[in-house]
């Protein structure tokens, strides 16, 4: 695994080395040692998996609150997205800062995302599916998230929006929050 810094940020894209032969191909994508060598403390505690049937829909952007803020390793592993993180850590050097990267099997590549970073994506081809491991479990009461489409954040989707659930159509703007 090669860990690349996105920006000043601890977020991280990870690359990953495939072995391959005439069977096709086996990939690491979690390795304890690997994460503590570049001093990340993550431990898997919960896995999901998500289909999108459509190319242009919008998820996210979601992230949960303290005393539960998760992180994340998300990967792509059937289609294409262009998957957005937004660091909303009130302390932070990089607040407010967008970070982007382009997720695809072909790449082999995945997404560390700290705690305290909000996290979407949308789908560039259909079927798309992504899978994500989380650091602590998931906390409906601590859910959160805000529009995809907040001026204040100003995240460049690259296609028009065709599919965005009601949830995440209803959050508010970072600017009617008390976080921001």
């Amino acid at each position: 695994m090669k860990f690349i810094a996105l920006g000043e940020s601890d977020a991280r894209l990870i690359e990953l080395t495939p072995r391959v032969d005439e069977r096709g191909s086996f990939t690491r994508i979690w390795c304890a040692d690997s994460f503590a060598a570049q001093g990340i403390d993550f431990r898997p505690i919960q896995g999901n998996s998500s289909l999108t049937r459509v190319r242009g829909t919008i998820r996210g952007m979601h992230f949960q609150r303290d005393p539960k803020a998760d992180a994340k390793i998300v990967r792509c592993t059937a289609g294409r997205i262009y998957d957005v993180i937004v660091d909303v850590r009130s302390k932070s050097p990089t607040r407010g800062q967008i970070f982007v990267s382009e997720l695809a099997p072909s790449s082999a590549t995945m997404l560390y995302i700290p705690a305290g970073f909000a996290h979407g994506f949308q789908t560039l081809e259909d079927n798309s599916t992504v899978e994500y491991l989380m650091g602590t479990e998931y906390v409906e009461a601590l859910s959160d998230g805000f529009r995809h489409d907040d001026p204040m954040v100003g995240i460049k989707w690259p296609e028009p929006v065709t599919m965005l659930s009601a949830r995440d159509a209803a959050w508010p703007f970072l600017s009617e929050r008390k976080l921001w």
